[in-house]
């Protein structure tokens, strides 16, 4: 039902997904709260330490940027054509990835660097065939960085920047060399603001050289491993659509597919340098699963097997919300 539903491009969507969200975050408001986050970046520990006394609002800015997030990364999949038809299945699925657990369902870094990280797949998307793209270049380098300051294992993002330009423009060094500039500039600012108060060299020794020391923990239970399970088999159904014939998609199509594909990989890389492995740490990975799980669930001719398999991941995940909350 709900997947006949999202399948068409359907203008109640903009309501009802949200009340969608609504539902997977109802928990979370109740849940005791806490933001802060070791060895932070800037950019969240300035906002989360302004709201730290204040719980509720810090939920409440996670749930609009999870539901602002859907509903950008299915303009970009709508706008750019990376699916065969337009949809809000992608939106969907991005809420329910980023819902899955009530470790998400508060404010984190990764909610902020995914917002970050979409802006700046959104400038590499839009510059295919453009004849002039350097505003493009300069945006998506600052914007891949600002995620980074947000979330520092974002920084195995950067690479993706080259591989989005490889992808979609013919070879330009002036684009490239911007794109350099506009990762660099938020740093300048950052590195300024602390040389200037003379704590330099103690942030770079406490948030970025004290990583490399520190153990890494992981976080696992019995409803981790559960919707993991249920997750993966999922996607990676999905993943082995994307394989399949493609003889009726354009080329823009394919080479969007294939910067998700690049990006799935680099959001998996990032899991395994955070410091804490937990749900929350495969946030990023919640972009193109998103996509990919869409571009599955449009192309099956059984309709009755795409709504089970998304009961099924529903049903995972409030089994999930019920074995942490009670």
């Amino acid at each position: 039902m709900l997947i006949r539903f999202f399948k068409n491009n359907n203008p109640s969507s903009f309501i009802l997904l949200p009340l969608f969200a609504l539902v997977l975050w109802i928990v979370g408001f109740f849940l005791d709260q806490n933001s802060a986050v070791k060895y932070s970046m800037p950019f969240y520990e300035a906002l989360a330490n302004s709201i730290s006394n204040i719980p509720f609002l810090a939920v409440f800015i996670a749930f609009v940027l999870v539901i602002a997030e859907a509903f950008l990364l299915n303009y970009i999949v709508n706008e750019n054509e990376i699916l065969a038809k337009p949809s809000f299945l992608p939106a969907l699925f991005y809420i329910v990835f980023m819902s899955n657990d009530s470790g998400m369902l508060l404010l984190h870094p990764l909610i902020f660097a995914n917002f970050f990280i979409l802006l700046g797949i959104h400038k590499l998307v839009n510059s295919y065939r453009k004849d002039n793209a350097f505003s493009n270049a300069f945006d998506a380098g600052v914007f891949f960085s600002i995620a980074t300051l947000f979330y520092f294992p974002a920084i195995v993002f950067l690479p993706l920047l080259g591989i989005g330009f490889i992808l979609f423009r013919p070879f330009n060094w002036r684009e490239w060399m911007i794109t350099f500039l506009g990762v660099l500039m938020p740093y300048v600012f950052v590195f300024t603001y602390y040389f200037w108060n003379d704590t330099l060299i103690s942030w770079l020794e406490n948030k970025l050289l004290s990583r490399l020391d520190d153990q890494l923990n992981l976080y696992s239970s019995n409803s981790f491993y559960f919707i993991l399970s249920a997750g993966w088999f999922i996607v990676l159904l999905s993943i082995g659509k994307l394989f399949g014939d493609h003889s009726d998609t354009s080329q823009k199509n394919k080479k969007g597919l294939l910067l998700l594909i690049w990006a799935s990989l680099f959001a998996l890389l990032s899991v395994f340098i955070a410091q804490e492995i937990s749900v929350r740490s495969f946030s990023a990975l919640a972009i193109p699963f998103s996509v990919f799980c869409a571009n599955y669930f449009l192309k099956i001719k059984k309709r009755w097997w795409a709504e089970f398999l998304f009961l099924f991941l529903l049903t995972s995940i409030f089994v999930n919300h019920l074995f942490n909350y009670f």
